[in-house]
């Protein structure tokens, strides 16, 4: 018993890490390095977690300096606010900007698609989908 409640609290943990922003023991939001840009989305790709038991959006967005990687969050909370991205959407995108497997992604905080703000972090960068690092709901 006491090596299933042990690896419940790994488990748990690592998805925790993961929830705020990708995981790897540390947080991936960091307020100072928020920017916003302005493009149009050239790519949407569904990426499914490690166990298959949550897909994550991530947008390829195209503004004047280039293409830029946006980690969006779980496609249930999107489903949830009754968001959606499609090729060819023009957006603005605030989140921050940071390196991610050797790559800069924003991890965005709030995108605004057509008229509409879908808010994806609160004002600590803190997901919205989560609840003590827990998914709201997963797929």
């Amino acid at each position: 018993m006491r090596k299933i409640v042990l690896l419940f609290g790994v488990l748990l943990i690592a998805s925790s890490g993961f929830c705020q922003g990708m995981g790897q023991g540390r947080p991936y939001y960091d307020q100072s390095k928020v920017v916003t840009i302005s493009g149009t989305i050239q790519r949407l790709d569904t990426i499914t977690g490690r166990m298959g038991n949550f897909h994550l959006i991530r947008l390829t967005v195209r503004d004047s300096s280039g293409t830029t990687s946006v980690n969006v969050g779980p496609s249930s909370y999107l489903d949830e606010q009754k968001a959606s991205f499609k090729v060819g959407d023009k957006v603005k995108v605030t989140g921050a900007r940071m390196a991610f497997n050797g790559n800069d992604v924003i991890f965005a905080a709030q995108i605004e698609d057509g008229g509409k703000t879908i808010k994806l972090r609160d004002e600590s960068g803190r997901p919205l989908w989560s609840r003590g690092g827990m998914m709201m709901r997963q797929r």
